[in-house]
């Protein structure tokens, strides 16, 4: 029984490096664009390119690893069904059962290995590369100045340069708007000049010659000045495209581990307690004031009832406001209790499908055994086109508060684990794939 079960094992073991890099590789393809809308123009260095590619990854694999093992199971069943070989070994008297516990518990290590990555290395690395793909965002591009066309990337300033000598740095026609201090604009013109950089490319300087200075206040408009020069220099900082790395304290849900939003969770329920505290306070005060033996007001004088009734509403509107806003509090804090309780089951419930998917993949690549890989793949895609579709419809659900996150993060996991043990059952027993509705029937 043990060799057999290592054989089993061993067949598995092919198909899963090839379902795992052929994934991975499709999903590194689908992101390489989104990363080329990042970088462009941006002159950054290859090793940053692949620093952000490395950084992302980590979600990669918390994805293509389920989703190998179902390929690698339908595969493996699917050679040995065809081979007749699930034939010989039910002919030998071993049940299917006994040759899964060996997948089985070889998922479960999988699974829990899965777990420590994405509670433990996966939020670090998220974290990382938001903060990279924010310094890249916060980057200029490379300044490339063409004659006759305009320069808006340095924030505060529009240039344009009617010519430009790349060899002399020489510029002619030159207009400049500078709107940083936007109460105070400023247009410089200019015949002919110089353009270079200085402080190592950060910042730039424009000589220029035979030009004009215009400058207005918007708030007296009647303080237009103009001044003419036969040379000025001017300086505009910030013209840098060199990558400032940054770092913050700040995370996400998706950038945390499972004790620091359990404490999340706990902090937002604490916070439950006392805005209901409140509620109730509020409304026995009122009752023991609507309903006491003496019905007063803070008046000196007594009042009509008209007066006493519009009294009575004015409290009731008050006292709605708060009520109100203290239900809004609460769902307020439900709702980051549900946020980050999705985010917790997901970090178990992903790496728990490698299971469902092993249930389910035995059966199915016994009964599709002569669809070969092409049918292995299709199947393991159709089937997680529908997992996933559970999982981002679950949690958009759990989000309104209309479905628990429990229910909402493992709903696909148990769907797909029953309909695997009914498969496992159809095969085990080899009666018909709807023999129990026909029976019903």
């Amino acid at each position: 029984m043990r060799i057999l079960q290592r054989y089993i094992l061993k067949e598995h073991i092919a198909p899963f490096f090839f379902a795992f890099f052929t994934i991975t590789f499709l999903l590194i393809i689908d992101y390489v664009p989104k990363i080329i809308d990042r970088v462009i123009d941006k002159d950054l260095n290859l090793l940053v390119v692949l620093e952000l590619l490395g950084l992302n990854l980590a979600w990669m694999l918390a994805l293509s690893i389920p989703m190998s093992v179902l390929v690698a199971t339908l595969m493996a069943f699917g050679r040995l069904s065809s081979d007749f070989e699930i034939t010989a070994i039910k002919a030998s008297g071993v049940n299917l059962i006994h040759i899964l516990m060996p997948l089985l518990a070889a998922g479960v290590m999988l699974a829990l290995l899965m777990v420590q990555f994405n509670d433990k290395v996966l939020p670090d690395v998220n974290k990382k590369a938001r903060e990279l793909t924010g310094d890249i965002s916060a980057m200029r591009p490379t300044l490339i100045f063409r004659p006759g066309v305009f320069i808006s990337d340095i924030p505060g300033y529009l240039i344009l340069i009617d010519k430009i000598d790349h060899t002399t740095s020489r510029v002619e026609g030159v207009r400049i708007a500078d709107t940083k201090i936007g109460s105070k604009p400023r247009i410089i013109t200019a015949d002919s000049g110089y353009l270079k950089t200085t402080d190592h490319d950060a910042n730039m300087q424009f000589t220029l010659y035979s030009g004009e200075l215009h400058s207005i206040d918007l708030a007296e408009p009647e303080n237009y000045r103009k001044l003419d020069f036969d040379m000025q220099v001017i300086n505009i900082s910030g013209t840098g495209s060199e990558l400032k790395r940054t770092s913050s304290e700040y995370r996400t849900d998706r950038e945390m581990g499972i004790d620091q939003m359990e404490e999340r969770v706990s902090q937002a329920l604490g916070n439950l307690g006392p805005i209901r505290g409140r509620i109730n306070e509020n409304l026995n005060r009122k009752f023991e004031y609507l309903f006491a033996d003496t019905f007063t007001f803070n008046m000196k004088d007594s009042v009509s009832d008209s007066a006493a009734l519009y009294a009575v509403k004015s409290d009731a509107s008050v006292m709605k406001r708060h009520l109100e806003n203290n239900l809004q509090q609460i769902n307020a804090q439900k709702k980051t209790m549900n946020k980050f309780n999705i985010e917790i089951y997901k970090k178990y419930s992903i790496p728990a499908a490698s299971l469902a998917f092993i249930l389910i993949g035995a059966p199915l690549g016994i009964l599709t055994k002569r669809g070969g890989m092409g049918m292995a793949i299709a199947v393991s895609i159709a089937l997680f086109v529908v997992y996933w579709a559970f999982l981002i419809g679950g949690e958009d659900v759990a989000d309104r508060g209309l479905l628990s996150p429990f229910w909402a993060m493992w709903g696909a996991n148990i769907l797909v684990g029953i309909i695997g043990l009914y498969l496992i059952y159809i095969v085990v027993t080899e009666k018909p794939l709807f023999a129990y509705f026909r029976r019903v029937k």
